[in-house]
């Protein structure tokens, strides 16, 4: 699959699923920005990612001034991966609404400001793909990732449903992906590097690996996905099944 010539923007693209699938992007031929809390640890080549910059999804100043920078200097937008994310563990007793808040934030109004950013750019040249990143646990809830993290990962998959009916009449196409268990930083820390329970419940018999969702993500950027809107894909190995 070619995108030559694409404009692309993965946010929490220095590490785990978002540099698996902005690194895809790159190899598929578009220019690709990544934006992240923790870009200076990142030591991305700008041969392959011509623009970084630290964002904090969160804030919509910084988001906006962020989304200048890029509509300034390429002109528009083409593929938005909203993958900025954040996972803060505990039980309802356990969580206090600070954490709520900030997972909130992050992950649901994140993917909010970043969508909205870039939204009538997308309008203006009557084209474009946004990819939001859900979680098996929107679906099921979340015990291990905890029910900020779930509740905030649902709120992603209505708020997909809601924007693709806005941005379908300007030819947008804008789909969710529903990771089950991948392994990354995250999941390596919620399950201490032990993956042996997930697997038994996982009808292939293996958890994930960013590669998988990084080939997903690169359908769904690309041309063979130009009919598939407001559609949350699901890729856990058969862990959840709808």
């Amino acid at each position: 699959m070619s995108l030559q010539g694409k404009r692309a923007l993965v946010t929490g693209g220095a590490a785990g699923l978002g540099l698996a699938i902005a690194t895809a992007l790159a190899e598929a031929g578009a220019k690709v920005a990544v934006w992240d809390w923790q870009i200076e640890s990142a030591n991305l080549p700008p041969e392959r990612f011509p623009i970084t910059a630290k964002v904090d999804v969160s804030s919509s100043l910084r988001v906006e001034a962020a989304a200048k920078e890029v509509l300034d200097r390429w002109g528009g937008l083409d593929i938005l991966v909203n993958n900025a994310g954040i996972c803060i563990t505990g039980s309802v007793l356990e969580l206090t609404e600070q954490d709520w808040d900030r997972v909130m934030a992050v992950n649901l109004k994140g993917t909010f400001l970043c969508s909205k950013a870039f939204a009538k750019a997308m309008q203006e040249q009557k084209s474009g793909k946004v990819i939001n990143l859900g979680s098996v646990a929107a679906k099921l809830g979340g015990i291990v990732s905890g029910s900020a993290y779930s509740a905030s990962k649902a709120g992603v998959i209505c708020f997909t449903k809601s924007l693709a009916r806005e941005m379908a009449p300007y030819g947008v196409n804008v789909n969710a992906i529903a990771p089950g268990v991948i392994v990354t930083d995250m999941t390596k820390d919620l399950s201490k590097g032990d993956f042996s329970n997930y697997e038994s419940g996982i009808p292939l018999g293996r958890v994930g690996e960013a590669k998988d969702v990084a080939a997903l993500a690169l359908f769904l950027a690309g041309p063979d996905s130009d009919y598939l809107t407001g559609e949350i894909i699901d890729i856990n190995g058969g862990q959840y099944m709808d």
